[in-house]
């Protein structure tokens, strides 16, 4: 099955609409802010990635972009929640490219210890640790 992965911008438009067609399953789902330890969270302006396999929704991510070049990527989630899913590891790839492309220089990604080994093979520097979970950020 191919796994293609869409994106969008939080516009409050039409495509807006799609977002949330595609991943509302993700925001109403109360098991996946558990796991991620937030809620999914949006606003105008953000970048949306979603993940399709075939035609279902298979895992998405939220990137903000902040004034000063640094961007936080967050609401990131594809099932199976686990460290060597292929569709997480391209989906922060993805992420990290969009924010290069908007001339970011910077991207955090907070997330559970489980994905720091393929995290920091990849560059990323772990940070701050927040309870369960770790701040890594990488430059670009």
């Amino acid at each position: 099955m191919s796994t293609e992965i869409l994106k969008f911008i939080h516009d409050d438009g039409p495509d807006y609409q799609a977002l949330i067609s595609l991943a509302g399953r993700f925001i109403s789902n109360p098991v996946i802010p558990a796991r991620l330890g937030a809620p999914i969270t949006t606003k105008p302006g953000d970048i949306w990635l979603v993940a399709k396999e075939g035609d279902k929704p298979a895992g998405c991510g939220v990137i903000t972009l902040h004034k000063n070049g640094a961007a936080k990527l967050h609401g990131l989630y594809a099932a199976p929640y686990e460290a060597d899913n292929a569709l997480y590891l391209a989906l922060v790839h993805r992420a990290a490219e969009e924010v290069a492309a908007a001339q970011g220089k910077l991207i955090r990604h907070t997330t559970l210890p489980k994905f720091a080994g393929w995290m920091t093979e990849d560059g990323w520097k772990p940070g701050q640790t927040r309870g369960k979970y770790i701040t890594f950020e990488k430059e670009l």
